[in-house]
Order: C-alpha cells, then sequence, then structure tokens
C-alpha cells in the first residue's frame, strides 16, 4: 500500500473542511512528497516548517507500521494528539460547525480503531496462554481490567469493551464500518451489540447485514429499538432464556448526585418496574389535593411515598441514618490557628459566621457511609429537622479527625457500641471506594498490598480496600500492587505498565495541594 499517496489523496480531500489551519495541516502531507509544491501562503512558512518534521516523522512511522512492532502506530496517535492540541483557528461560524463534525468523526474513528486494537490484544493474550498450556477456561483472566485501565474506566466497562470488540470484529462488520467512518457513535453501535448479545453468530451478522442501510440515518434510541424487534423476531426462543437469565442481575444501587441528593435505581423485570412506577403515581395523584401535601407535587409525592413505603416511617424525612462527622482537630476545639512567626506564639480564635456559628464549622465535611463528602451543615439537618410534623429520626454519629493539612485520617474515635473493628471501618473511610483505579466499586474486601505470608503488617499502612474482582484479579500471574507510601499503592499489569492509586483527601479543601 502507498501509505503516502494514501494520505495526500485525504489531505487534497480535506482540503475543503472550512477551517484553513486545518487544511494547512494536511496539505503539509501533500508538500511532503513534493517539496516543489507551495500550497501555503507565504506567512504560514514559519509554521509549516515546525509541523514539517512532524510530518516527516508521520511517514516514516508509518511506512515502517507494516514490521508488526507497532511502535509505528503509537507515534502516529502522538502525533496526531499533538496536532489536535494545538489550537485549530475557526474562521467563521461556519468553519466552527465544520471542525465540530470533523472532530465528531474523529472519535468515532478512534472508537473503531480502539475496537480492533482490543481484540488484536485480546486474540494475541489468549494465543500466547494456549502456547503456555493454559486449559481454555482459565485464558484471558484480568484482561478486562487491564483494558479497563488503560481506557480508564471500571474493570467491567473493560470487559464490555472486549465483548463488543469481539462482536464488531467477527460478526457485525457493517456497524464497525459505519463506526469507523462516523456514521455511528462509539455509544449507539454499543447500543446495537447489546440488543444482539443473545444471538448466535450468525444471528447478528444477519441483522447487522439488514440494518446495514439503516446506519446514520436514525437516532439511537429509535435505531436500538429497531435492532430490538428484529433480535426478538430472529430467535424468540433465544431471547426468552436470555430475559430469565438476566432477572439474575435484578438489584438495586445508588448513586450520588449533585446538590446533596443521590440516585437510588432498581434494575427490575420490565412488568414488576412498570407496577411499582404505577401504584407510586396512582397514591401521589390520591393525595395530590390534600392540605398536607399542597406544597409537593406529583413526582415529589412519589418519591416521599416510595421512602416511606420502603422504610415503614409515617414521614420520609424520619429515617434511621448513620453520618461520619469528619473534622480537623481545629474544628474539633472550634478554632482555626493563625502561622506562627519567629518570636511570636500562634493565637488560636474562633471564627464566627453571620450566623454565629463557626465558619469552619458550617463548612467542615461529614461523611455518608454509601455517599461520601457533605457539608457538616447539610448533616445537622437530617440530625435536628426542622420540620414540624417530623418523627425523630434515631442518628449515631461517628466521629472521625483528620490532618488540617494532609486530610488524611489521623484517629478514629468509635462511639457506636454496636460496631467493632475501628481498623477496618478507618481503611473503608480513607479508601472511600475500591482503589483500582477508575474501578468506583464498593470495597468489598480488605487486604494486604504487602502480602500477610511475606511478613507484611495488619495496619493502616499496609491495609488496601479493593472489590472482589480487583482482588481476585491482583492474584493474577503477572499482576502486583506495590505499596509507596502509606496510602499510595503501584499496580503493574502483565504487560508492565503501571499505575499509581492514591486515595482522595477525606475532606478536600481549595487550600490543600492535590
Amino acid at each position: 500500500m502507498d501509505v503516502v499517496g494514501a494520505v495526500e489523496d485525504q489531505a487534497r480531500e480535506t482540503v475543503t473542511c472550512g477551517s484553513q489551519r486545518c487544511a494547512d495541516q494536511l496539505a503539509l502531507l501533500v508538500h511532503m512528497t513534493d517539496p516543489d509544491v507551495q500550497l501555503l501562503p507565504p506567512t504560514e512558512v514559519e509554521y509549516a516548517a515546525q509541523e514539517a518534521e512532524w510530518v516527516a516523522e508521520s511517514a516514516a512511522v508509518l511506512a515502517g507500521s507494516a514490521t508488526g512492532d507497532g511502535a509505528g502506530a503509537v507515534r502516529v496517535l502522538q502525533i496526531v494528539q499533538d496536532l489536535l492540541r494545538g489550537q485549530l483557528a475557526a474562521g467563521s461560524e461556519a468553519a466552527c460547525i465544520d471542525q465540530i463534525r470533523l472532530l465528531e468523526d474523529i472519535k468515532s474513528a478512534a472508537a473503531a480503531a480502539q475496537v480492533v486494537a482490543t481484540e488484536e490484544f485480546r486474540h494475541r493474550r489468549d494465543q500466547a496462554e494456549a502456547d503456555a498450556g493454559i486449559k481454555l477456561e482459565q485464558r484471558a483472566r484480568g484482561i478486562g481490567s487491564e483494558i479497563g485501565l488503560a481506557r480508564r474506566v471500571s474493570p467491567q466497562q473493560g470487559s464490555a469493551a472486549v465483548r463488543t470488540a469481539h462482536t464488531l470484529t467477527t460478526d457485525m462488520p457493517h456497524a464497525l464500518a459505519a463506526l469507523s467512518d462516523g456514521r455511528l457513535s462509539e455509544y449507539t453501535v454499543g447500543l446495537v451489540v447489546k440488543e444482539t448479545s443473545h444471538l448466535d453468530p450468525a444471528g447478528k451478522t444477519a441483522i447487522d447485514r439488514h440494518m446495514a442501510p439503516r446506519y446514520g440515518k436514525t437516532g439511537s434510541r429509535r435505531l436500538a429499538g429497531e435492532v430490538r424487534a428484529l433480535a426478538q423476531q430472529a430467535d424468540p426462543v433465544a431471547y426468552l432464556k436470555a430475559h430469565a437469565l438476566a432477572k439474575s442481575a435484578r438489584a438495586v444501587n445508588i448513586r450520588p448526585a449533585p446538590s446533596g441528593m443521590a440516585y437510588l435505581t432498581a434494575l427490575l423485570p420490565l412488568g414488576q418496574a412498570f407496577a411499582c412506577k404505577k401504584a407510586l403515581h396512582e397514591a401521589a395523584t390520591s393525595m395530590a389535593f390534600s392540605e398536607e401535601t399542597v406544597q409537593a407535587g406529583p413526582t415529589q409525592l412519589e418519591a416521599d411515598l416510595l421512602v416511606q413505603r420502603l422504610t415503614g416511617q409515617s414521614h420520609a424525612e424520619a429515617v434511621n441514618i448513620e453520618v461520619q462527622l469528619v473534622m480537623t482537630d481545629e474544628t474539633l476545639l472550634g478554632t482555626t490557628s493563625t502561622v506562627q512567626t519567629p518570636g511570636h506564639t500562634a493565637s488560636v480564635s474562633p471564627v464566627i459566621d453571620n450566623t454565629g456559628r463557626h465558619a469552619e464549622d458550617v463548612f467542615t465535611a461529614a461523611w455518608m457511609p454509601g455517599y461520601g463528602p457533605i457539608p457538616a451543615a447539610l448533616a445537622r439537618d437530617m440530625l435536628d429537622p426542622v420540620h414540624d410534623h417530623q418523627t425523630p429520626a434515631r442518628v449515631f454519629l461517628r466521629r472521625v479527625l483528620t490532618d488540617p493539612v494532609t486530610g488524611d485520617i489521623t484517629k478514629i474515635d468509635t462511639r457506636k457500641r454496636e460496631f467493632t473493628g475501628a481498623l477496618r471501618r478507618a481503611l473503608v473511610l480513607r479508601d472511600q471506594q475500591c482503589r483500582t483505579p477508575w474501578c468506583n466499586a464498593p470495597i468489598a474486601h480488605l487486604d494486604h498490598a504487602h502480602p500477610f505470608a511475606k511478613g507484611g503488617h495488619t495496619s493502616a499502612g499496609n491495609g488496601t480496600g479493593l472489590c472482589a474482582r480487583c482482588n481476585y484479579t491482583k492474584e493474577n500471574p503477572g499482576w502486583h500492587h506495590t505499596p509507596t507510601s502509606p496510602s499510595t499503592r503501584n499496580i503493574t499489569t502483565p504487560t508492565g505498565h503501571t499505575y499509581s492509586s492514591t486515595p482522595p483527601p477525606i475532606t478536600p479543601s481549595l487550600n490543600r495541594r492535590i
């Protein structure tokens, strides 16, 4: 293949993109093939000289990319990234739209390239382990975690990317082509793959061939609906089996939302989900005009009824909660310290806001288990409700002392006798979630960073909070977790890539260096 010629053709086609700087960058590729051709205006000569070095290196690594070591492709991607980091001069509103359109296509093309690279990685790892005599059912363990780290997403998302890549490259070439040329986004092509997941390879290929003319001509939701209908018709029995299997994944989850709110979500069979929503809607509608609910709308009433029916409380606000109040020693004393200068004693004095409360006390973070940091003032509202009709809630308060400079835990004070294991609670509070970067899963296991069998201590400095999956993954060959400080861990994968994990301060502050 004439790589330079292909780049030259692409450059000529893209000169009409509307962005002069974009056109200039690509025109440099043409100029590289024939130095006598002058496509840049004289005012751009200096810019061209700067870019020409990049372009020449691009051509060199492209020409050498057929060697199979992959180094050339990596360098080309680095050069492309450097080019995109620069500010592209638009020149007009129309040129801005042209750039946005082209950059969206580039995002899709990059996603398609990731698909191909992911499948190639999976194939190479599988082949290497087969050559090493590893049984089929034991191969490729930890691949999802490696892909997740490389993509900066969770291991679950990494595994999903591996499955999607295999499906697209082997069973759905039209969808992959549509992703590559920008007709489908990565999100949309993921929906297409999910809606056909219960089909065998032949069924997926048939639907992909049938839907090819529709790719890029309708929205993601409508396209997914069309694919779902075809997939159900293609193999009704397989769809019902998939539904029965999916029911085993039913669950309730919670995740933070802005402004002290949270999302409580339930994954349920379709009929049950609609039945729950209908019951809440009908009950809220019947209460909408009562005196007690005159200030609440239908959707707010549905939310209140959900809490009341699940907790058994007569009012939604009166729920039993546990708040871990995180405070510095200064907050504990209700004081702030000024900087001590030579010959002077540090002064300690309270800081009062316009409500009569200590300013530090107002803004010091509290920690809600399963949620994360909230302002102490909001925590007080939950501890001491102001609603006249509210039944007092049972509240358990746990105080945690943190270093005012680093935000690290210095001591945990267990006030609630029902709980034991202060060290475990301190580690869970420190790590907050699985220590694998970008995992975000709740902590399920506390393990020794330096193995206990090799002399590792059971201490805060050697403890690491991990989800079950990541804890099992690190036991696979080639994985290493190395403590580099009391709280920092280096995670090394079988390919030799290393990722550093440091938990954030319990009480983030704009005055504290990250």
